[in-house]
């Protein structure tokens, strides 16, 4: 039950985290272009309509003022990491030019200011991040529209009615509320089933870890990034011992069981910037980026110790099980994440042939020895092409008198070959 609650956490905080990030650059661009468009269509009525005034003239250029100066405070750390009250800002400064567009334009009627205000509520909407936010911003809009249908158009003797002016409102508030609802349940819905798919194509079922093929990539991962800054790594491979008597003896419910509890361990003895994955059926792997071998044999001993005094409660009664620990760290000479995982899998191996519940740490391999012992076997190789390649000297030519002498093709006397005498 705690893993599923923890499990619903993560993915809430994944998906709060997401959709910050997406809102964060669409938020941009909606304010924006919300804003060029208002203050276009204030001064448009400004200059074609209404000459005789510059209130809405001057109006549309301050909010275009007020547009581009939001705009860079966005890209400011401040603004980014409160995100959520840019749609209630946003609210209020559109909704207020919207009073003074229909105070100025009076012929607009309560129609057309109902349409403004519902087309802010919409905008605000697609800024938000969440539907907390949605609501607020549609009440911010709801405030100014209220104050300027009951405070403001009065002052100016434009003759609106205020029923009139919320009756038509109130049904475009409702249906932007309504689609506000709908976004939020379609994003949350997509982002579980990405987020489902993604959990099953990197977790194993039974233990809750990463499975083979993403332990394998986050090897690879960390060996390179170790390779890259010249840091430390290390690997820790674990094998149950004597799994097969294991699941003979208590069957494969309570051998379940075993494998949550043992993953559930190495996952609370290790850091948070580890990882851990399982490999096989009875054979795990934990990755220590910034650990010497000294570290990782620290927590191999730890696991050995603990584990072997660690008693499974299942539905039959306890369970004992010992562990095989191999350790290995990156060495110079390894080309790829494959070379380090292949030397703590033959350390896994020596511990199991030393009688299990032990660990043993992998020997790097002597890059110097190997040199030397590589450059001593080329050297009679070497000498053999040198002399097969100098031309033969003069007197090599000259066959000595006696009864030994050779002919050039490496004949004996009498054999056929061509001899040659000087003369």
């Amino acid at each position: 039950m705690f893993r599923i609650v923890r499990f619903r956490r993560d993915k809430e905080a994944a998906y709060e985290a997401q959709q910050y990030r997406r809102i964060a650059d669409a938020q941009r661009w909606l304010l924006l272009g919300g804003g060029v468009t208002y203050a276009a269509l204030g001064l448009w009525l400004g200059a074609g309509i209404y000459k005789t005034t510059h209130g809405l003239t001057n109006s549309s250029v301050a909010l275009l003022l007020a547009t581009v100066i939001m705009w860079g405070l966005t890209f400011t750390s401040f603004v980014r990491a409160r995100i959520e009250l840019v749609p209630i800002v946003i609210a209020l400064m559109f909704g207020w030019f919207h009073v003074f567009l229909i105070a100025f334009v009076p012929e607009s009627g309560a129609l057309k200011a109902a349409l403004l205000f519902g087309s802010l509520a919409a905008l605000t909407t697609l800024m938000s991040p969440m539907v907390q936010t949605a609501i607020a911003s549609m009440i911010a809009a709801g405030l100014m529209s209220m104050v300027g249908f009951g405070v403001v158009f009065p002052l100016q003797n434009i003759d609106i009615n205020f029923l009139h002016a919320l009756g038509a409102t109130l049904p475009v508030f409702l249906f932007v509320a309504g689609f506000a609802l709908a976004l939020e349940h379609t994003r949350r819905e997509a982002f579980s089933y990405k987020h489902e798919l993604s959990r099953r194509a990197t977790t194993d079922e039974i233990s809750g870890v990463s499975n083979r093929a993403h332990i394998h990539q986050s090897a690879q991962n960390e060996f390179g990034r170790a390779r890259r800054y010249k840091e430390p790594l290390s690997m820790v491979m674990l094998e149950i011992d004597e799994f097969d008597t294991i699941l003979d003896r208590a069957g494969p419910i309570a051998l379940d069981t075993l494998i949550q509890v043992f993953a559930g361990y190495c996952i609370v003895v290790m850091r948070h910037c580890d990882s851990f994955g399982r490999l096989s059926r009875n054979r795990f792997l934990a990755i220590l980026p910034e650990t010497p071998l000294k570290g990782a044999k620290v927590l191999g001993e730890r696991m050995c110790r603990d584990l072997a005094a660690l008693d499974v409660l299942t539905e039959d009664g306890k369970l004992n099980f010992t562990v095989s620990v191999g350790i290995a760290e990156a060495h110079t000479t390894d080309k790829w994440g494959g070379d380090l995982l292949r030397r703590c899998g033959q350390a896994v191996d020596d511990a199991i042939e030393r009688g299990r519940n032990t660990f043993v740490a992998a020997i790097p391999p002597p890059q110097q020895q190997d040199n030397e012992v590589l450059n001593a076997a080329a050297m009679p190789m070497m000498s053999n092409v040198t002399s097969m390649m100098q031309p033969p000297q003069p007197q090599e030519l000259l066959e000595p008198e006696g009864p030994d002498d050779h002919s050039m093709s490496g004949m004996g006397p009498g054999m056929g070959g061509p001899q040659l005498r000087a003369g």
